[in-house]
C-alpha cells in the first residue's frame, strides 16, 4: 500500500483532517490544551510493513498468512504503532482478534503513549474495546500527557464506548495533565450524549472550562 492511500485510510478510519488539525483542533491548542491526536501515524507511515497495511485494511487473511510466514506480531512503524493499534484505529475486529490470538502486546503503546484501547475508544470500536478489555487491557491505561481511554470517547463523542469503560471500571474523573477531566473534554468538544453520560455516573463540571461550564451544567437537564 502506498504511504498515500495509507493515511487516507487512516483519516477516513478516523474522521480527521489530513494533519489530524481540525477546526476544533485549532481552538484546543490555540486554548492551550491537551488534545488528542493521532499525527504520528502520518510520521510512520512511511515504514510500516505489510502486516500493518494488512490490519488497516482489515484483511484478516493476509495477516494470518504474514504472521504464518513469522512477521513480528508487535513490529513498529516510526511512531512505535503497532498493528494492533492500527486494527483497533481502523475498526477491523477479524484482524483484531487474529494478532490477540497470536500474543500481540494489547498494552503496547505509540510514542504518544497510546495503546490499542485508546484507539478503540477513539474510532469508536465497541467490539474491539470489549475484546481488548475482555483480554486484560488495563482501562485506565495512561498516556505520555495522561490521557486516558475514557478521555478520547469523551472527546470523540464515541458514547457506547464510555458507557463500556464506565461500565469496566474507568475512572471518570481522571485528571490529565492539563488538569482536564472527561467530562471537560466532553464538554470542549461538545459531546453530548457523553457529557450526559457522565453527569449520570457522577462526574462534575470543572468551572476551569471557562464559558463551557454553563453548557456542561445544563447538560441533562
Amino acid at each position: 500500500m502506498t504511504v498515500t492511500k495509507r493515511i487516507r485510510l487512516l483519516m477516513a478510519s478516523l474522521r480527521v483532517t489530513p494533519l489530524g488539525i481540525g477546526p476544533d483542533r485549532l481552538v484546543c491548542i490555540a486554548a492551550l490544551v491537551a488534545c488528542i491526536s493521532w499525527l504520528g501515524i502520518a510520521g510512520g507511515a512511511a515504514t510500516a510493513g505489510p502486516l500493518h497495511d494488512a490490519a488497516l485494511e482489515g484483511d484478516a487473511g493476509k495477516v494470518a498468512a504474514l504472521l504464518a510466514q513469522g512477521a513480528d506480531v508487535n513490529d513498529r512503524d516510526e511512531s512505535r504503532q503497532t498493528p494492533l493499534i492500527d486494527a483497533a484505529l481502523a475498526g477491523k475486529t477479524e484482524v483484531a482478534i487474529a494478532l490477540i490470538e497470536a500474543k500481540a502486546d494489547i498494552e503496547a503503546r505509540n510514542d504518544r503513549g497510546f495503546t490499542a484501547l485508546h484507539a478503540a475508544a477513539y474510532s469508536g470500536s465497541l467490539d474491539i474495546a470489549k475484546l481488548l478489555l475482555d483480554h486484560g487491557a488495563e482501562v485506565d491505561a495512561s498516556s505520555t500527557h495522561k490521557i486516558t481511554p475514557l478521555h478520547v470517547a469523551a472527546e470523540e463523542n464515541q458514547t457506547a464506548v464510555a458507557e463500556l469503560l464506565i461500565a469496566r471500571g474507568a475512572q471518570v474523573e481522571a485528571i490529565q495533565e492539563y488538569g482536564f477531566t472527561p467530562l471537560s473534554r466532553a464538554t470542549f468538544f461538545q459531546s453530548t450524549k457523553v457529557m450526559v453520560l457522565l453527569k449520570k455516573h457522577g462526574a462534575k463540571c470543572q468551572p476551569k472550562i471557562g464559558a463551557s461550564y454553563v453548557d456542561c451544567l445544563a447538560a441533562g437537564n
